[in-house]
């Protein structure tokens, strides 16, 4: 099986780097290395190469291409969005002012007069009534409202902070898609909702509470102290609220309602409510679990997430977030961050929307479309695509790793067998490899053995005992023959197993084998028989001399 034999090769290179110390370095580890260096080198260029092209930091430019998309079609479509609501103001509060202020002129009212003339203040909103319900069911807004300068019971405790005036909600939640109206009565007297069949929302009040109403003070403040401007300059989008008596943040476009002498009598506008908002602004989700979008005003450079509206999945928005501002640092290279005292910090992309024409009286305010995350989830987003890199680079480490040794294993295993095949039987009964520099090693050992040295002939002087030492020599095999004839040169065990090149523990096992067929018991033995063999060599000698 497969796995078996990559179990083995394991096995022996382990083996092999065990003995690497005592034996010196085979000829397999030394090839396994060359591989695992050329395979290392591959592997480190290609990471040079990734990092180079910028391969780790590609998740997240793919992020940015992906939210300024994403940014650039919403911010579009806001501007469209809320523009139109804004020239549907305009014409609103024109229609309104002028319908108020016919209505007066046939009572021989002034429009300055409309506070001293509480009894009036019923029948003018009840006909400005089909105006807001035509107007809200035109446009793409959640709720549309009118508020006069003026309360039905003044000596009322409160009066001061109460003004009467309609309040009508679209509670259609399919209201980006055009259906029918679906339309509640919020504020307003209750026989003019009575009169007109309209459904009353629980949170319904009498009149409308103006305490603190920003949306309102400002509205008439600006439209009083800039006469000479037209009511397109003069309308504001204010930042999100919760309106007394309700539960849902909503952003408001207030404008005035200005007669023709100037008199401002009170104002009018629509609503974006949050639910109208997630509709139409959530971003696309299957991407990015947790990418929301925001719409907030600017305040001294950072963004207003008290004052902001919120689209998207993400569930924890906006509890998450404080009262704080967010603080926007910059990245002109990737991702902006946007972080938040006390929340955490958030990654996205943001775009300036443009709410108002360039000589509108609050053209100085800033609004900003934002595409956020949480920074964890954009980091963990970016490792994971980084992990799936390195996690490839390690696998083409491990498969360099197992190829090399397998092919290691597969290109010394002739060499291996024929050396194993030499070291058995010698050169004559191995087998030829068709690899030429092994096939010719054997020939060359072939014609060694042809004219090796003689087997030594016992002379007739010596004992009984040498001459069959020396009958025995014939009985050693290739190898134990050349281990035998370097110790007839005087070698060392050590000095045979270097010019050899065979481990010492090898030359052991030779040696073993010649005591047992010559028929000796030590070393030393040997060797007594290896001085008699040279004396019998030079006496051998000496007669031939003489003799010739």
């Amino acid at each position: 099986m497969p796995g078996s034999g990559l179990l083995e090769t394991g096995r022996l290179y382990l083996r092999a780097f065990r003995n690497a110390g005592r034996d010196g370095i085979s000829m397999r580890m030394r090839l396994f290395g060359l591989l695992m260096l050329f395979c290392a080198a591959i592997v480190t260029g290609v990471l040079i190469l990734l990092m180079g092209t910028g391969a780790f930091h590609a998740g997240e430019q793919q992020v940015r291409q992906t939210l300024e998309q994403e940014l650039s079609y919403r911010a579009q479509a806001a501007y469209q969005e809320f523009g139109d609501i804004s020239v549907r103001g305009v014409d609103l509060a024109e229609t309104l002012s002028q319908t108020l202020e016919r209505r007066l002129a046939a009572q021989k009212v002034p429009p300055a007069a409309l506070a001293e003339e509480p009894e009036l203040l019923n029948a003018l909103l009840e006909e400005t009534l089909p105006h807001l319900t035509g107007a809200l069911e035109k446009t793409r807004a959640s709720g549309v409202f009118l508020v006069l300068d003026a309360t039905v019971n003044p000596d009322l405790p409160d009066a001061q902070q109460s003004r009467a005036g309609l309040y009508l909600k679209n509670m259609e939640p399919n209201i980006v898609s055009n259906t029918a109206a679906n339309l509640r009565y919020m504020i307003g007297p209750m026989s003019i909702a009575r009169e007109n069949g309209m459904y009353i929302l629980p949170q319904w009040r009498m009149e409308c509470d103006v305490s603190g109403a920003d949306w309102y003070q400002t509205t008439l403040e600006m439209a009083r102290s800039r006469p000479e401007r037209p009511v397109s300059r003069l309308y504001r989008w204010n930042r999100s609220v919760i309106l007394p008596g309700s539960s849902e943040s909503v952003m408001l476009c207030t404008l005035p309602l200005t007669a023709s002498d100037g008199t401002v009598m009170g104002v009018c506008g629509f609503e974006v409510s949050q639910m109208l908002f997630k509709l139409s602004y959530a971003p696309d989700n299957s991407r990015f679990e947790y990418l929301f979008c925001m719409l907030s005003p600017v305040e001294e450079g950072r963004l207003s997430a008290e004052g902001a509206l919120y689209a998207g999945s993400y569930a924890v928005y906006p509890g998450d977030m404080t009262e704080q501002p967010l603080e926007i640092k910059l990245d002109t290279g990737g991702i902006h961050t946007y972080h938040q005292p006390g929340a955490g910090t958030y990654a996205g992309l943001h775009r300036a929307v443009e709410l108002y024409p360039k000589d509108s009286v609050y053209a100085g305010e800033q609004w900003m479309l934002t595409l956020m995350m949480p920074g964890e989830a954009l980091a963990a987003r970016l490792t994971d695509q980084n992990r799936v890199l390195v996690l490839g680079l390690l696998a083409l480490l491990v498969c360099s790793c197992v190829g090399a040794a397998v092919l290691s294993r597969r290109y010394l295993r002739p060499m291996a067998e024929a050396f194993r095949q030499i070291k058995e039987g010698g050169g004559r009964t191995a087998q030829r490899t068709r690899i030429p520099e092994i096939d010719d090693l054997l020939e060359f050992l072939v014609r060694q053995d042809e004219t090796a040295v003689p087997a030594y002939a016992p002379p007739p002087e010596q004992s009984a005992l040498y001459r069959t030492f020396v009958e025995n020599i014939q009985t050693l095999s290739a190898a134990e023959r050349a281990v035998f004839d370097l110790y007839l040169q005087g070698h060392t065990a050590r000095e045979i197993a270097a010019i050899l090149c065979l481990s010492i523990n090898t030359i052991k096992t030779h040696n073993r084998r010649i005591y047992m067929k010559l028929n000796v018991t030590s070393r030393k033995e040997l060797l007594v028989y290896i001085q008699m063999m040279e004396e019998a060599k030079q006496a051998h000698a000496g007669r031939k001399d003489a003799t010739g």
